[in-house]
């Protein structure tokens, strides 16, 4: 796990402006650094020309903890600076296309450096785990950059006639280019309309003139040609069509994916949250005897019944759990805007990331570099009843599947119930049932803010959708909400200089995604495919649990002890004039805590939280 920076350009590079950018990211890497500097010259159509390339790496060591896998990694002319973790990295030695290997290293950094050598991205769909990476070779003047297929890891660049920079994270490239960032205006308008800004599923970002390697994506660079290529190696949609879920694999594709990802040299960690998710991969963990290898940490914010489940579970196992006290603080609003910088775009002021980043402070405490958690399984096995419950009584009622939507509306709401009844299998209940789930936008938008803030559409790639039940998880996976919440967690954890792992994140779980809705939801119960499988380990309270309650954010008490840095920083925002009447909006919230407490003061301050923490230029 490391901080990677890149670049390669035509005009002579300094050591240090590599080093500088590279600075902003020592909390990625705590356990070494790395800088190289080299040039050479190649063969263009302009005749020969010198080639300048940089590379920096910041190093939490987590796999062969020896200096011979620190990085940048050379080897006869070829340079790679990777971060992340590849779990079958054993196994990948055996590969047919790496016997004839002598590998001289215990970690995984060696094992993808010789599988890229050889074979460029054509291995990639042969490696299990979460990676992002930029590979040199100075023979060629050829780069070769890739993302695992979910996007766990970061991977940004910009590009142009004279220069590709890559890197980790934005602010290293915008301190290699000594440049401001500018948000998009129409992702500026959709974010403080609806608060929505999920990471695009392509190359763009929020930012103008800063893109990203999109999830399961390549980018080769030809230094003689002086051009640049996108491309893809692994396509969801596609590998999901392919898919054949048999409900019988679930349980061994479940356990590989959980006990390889405790493949370590270091301490590791779980996040025990009380719900589903976490809990069954610590069941699984129990049955396969591995529970002394993890350190378990319970987050208890005194305000929701989640970490009693965990609590229960933990002492049927007989397993201590270390109980972090969650209570934000005094020290909440400098956390904020530290997170500010480092999530380095806009991000919901919610428990589950307001919480995860004093979690993770806590946690560093205790030298437990890697953590666990459940991310994923929400989307993967249909866990959003607001997101994702519409579509499948949606698929259902064209389906005319009558005991399921019974079933359905006899468990849960009765307003499904008096929709099924009234206006089953009509139009109108469609819309009337999907608008139902919808959030309701912030009157104080249409107040105070412009008019192209208050005509922009939803960035959410469920709004509005008319999509089958397995298309909208796709999307969601793809482009929506669980894009948002990898980014969090790497940055929450990586403030604290910690790994985040998410074994049902594997790939290979994705293949459930097809299952359908009445393998989903079933009754009561939502994710019910997955709450199944814990009988074929060690069944946990949490199994039939009805709802996962989240972190609970006291937020009120957040505005109220911080009202006046709150209220002084949305007051300095240059981004913010000329999209919201700032000084109108700061008298109304100052006199009614109302205004104070709406959604439009969350995107707000979220918007001028990054000027203070990135920089960010109107």
């Amino acid at each position: 796990m490391c901080g990677l920076f890149q670049v390669v350009q035509r005009e002579a590079l300094a050591e240090e402006k590599v080093a500088k950018a590279l600075g902003t990211m020592a909390h990625r890497g705590p356990d070494a650094t790395g800088v190289l500097v080299i040039s050479h010259t190649i063969e263009s159509a302009d005749g020969p020309q010198t080639i300048f390339a940089g590379f920096g790496s910041r190093r939490l060591a987590i796999q062969d903890l020896d200096e011979r896998s620190n990085q940048p990694f050379v080897r006869g002319g070829q340079t790679l600076v990777y971060n992340g973790e590849i779990y079958n990295c054993a196994d990948l030695k055996g590969n047919e296309d790496l016997a004839s290997c002598r590998f001289t290293t215990t970690g995984d950094t060696e094992v993808l450096f010789e599988a890229v050598s050889r074979k460029g991205v054509h291995l990639l769909n042969e490696m299990n785990g979460m990676w992002a990476f930029a590979f040199y070779d100075q023979t060629k003047g050829a780069l070769l950059a890739a993302r695992d297929r979910y996007g766990k890891k970061p991977l940004f660049y910009t590009f142009d006639k004279d220069r590709l920079c890559i890197s980790s994270t934005i602010g290293a490239i915008l301190t290699f280019l000594d440049r401001k960032p500018s948000m998009r205006e129409e992702v500026l308008n959709s974010y403080l309309a609806h608060g929505v800004l999920f990471p695009d599923g392509g190359d763009a970002t929020h930012l103008q003139g800063i893109y990203q390697v999109p999830p399961g994506g390549f980018l080769e660079f030809d230094a003689q040609r002086w051009q640049l290529r996108r491309g893809r190696y692994f396509d969801f949609a596609h590998y999901i069509a392919e898919a054949n879920p048999d409900e019988a694999d679930l349980p061994v594709l479940l356990r590989n994916a959980v006990t390889s990802r405790l493949v370590s040299d270091r301490r590791v960690g779980l996040l025990l949250s009380g719900g589903i998710d976490s809990t069954l991969i610590l069941s699984v963990m129990c049955a396969s005897k591995r529970q002394d290898a993890v350190h378990c940490f319970i987050g208890e914010t005194g305000t929701s019944e989640d970490a009693l489940y965990a609590r229960k579970c933990a002492e049927q196992l007989g397993i201590r759990a270390n109980i972090v006290k969650v209570g934000y603080g005094a020290t909440a609003f400098d956390r904020f805007l530290r997170m500010c910088k480092h999530q380095e775009k806009p991000f919901p002021l919610l428990g589950n990331s307001m919480a995860m980043a004093e979690m993770y402070e806590t946690i560093s405490s205790y030298d437990v570099p890697v953590v666990l958690d459940g991310t994923g399984g929400d989307e993967v096995f249909g866990g959003y009843w607001d997101r994702y419950y519409r579509f499948a009584i949606r698929e259902a009622l064209r389906r005319h599947d009558w005991p399921w939507l019974l079933s359905a509306a006899r468990a849960n709401t009765s307003i499904l119930l008096k929709v099924l009844q009234k206006m089953a299998g009509t139009r109108a209940a469609t819309r009337r049932l999907y608008a139902s789930f919808m959030p309701r936008r912030s009157s104080a938008v249409e107040q105070f803010c412009s008019r192209d803030v208050c005509t922009s559409r939803s960035a959410d790639v469920l709004s509005g959708a008319d999509l089958s039940f397995t298309d909208a998880i796709i999307a969601d996976v793809t482009a929506g909400r669980l894009g948002e919440w990898i980014w969090q967690n790497d940055r929450n954890a990586m403030m604290s200089s910690i790994e985040n792992r998410s074994p049902l994140l594997d790939y290979r779980l994705s293949a459930f995604i097809p299952s359908g809705y009445r393998a989903k939801f079933a009754g009561q119960w939502n994710k019910y495919e997955l709450r199944k499988v814990f009988d074929a380990f060690i069944p946990l309270p949490t199994q039939w649990r009805r709802q996962k309650q989240g972190f609970r954010w006291t937020a009120n008490r957040f505005y109220a002890e911080n009202k006046a840095s709150i209220l002084e920083t949305i007051r300095a925002s240059e981004v913010l004039r000329g999209k919201v009447n700032v000084k109108a909006f700061v008298d109304a919230a100052s006199r009614d805590d109302r205004y104070l407490r709406s959604q439009l003061a969350r995107h707000m301050l979220c918007i001028a939280g990054l000027e203070v923490g990135l920089g960010l230029a109107p």
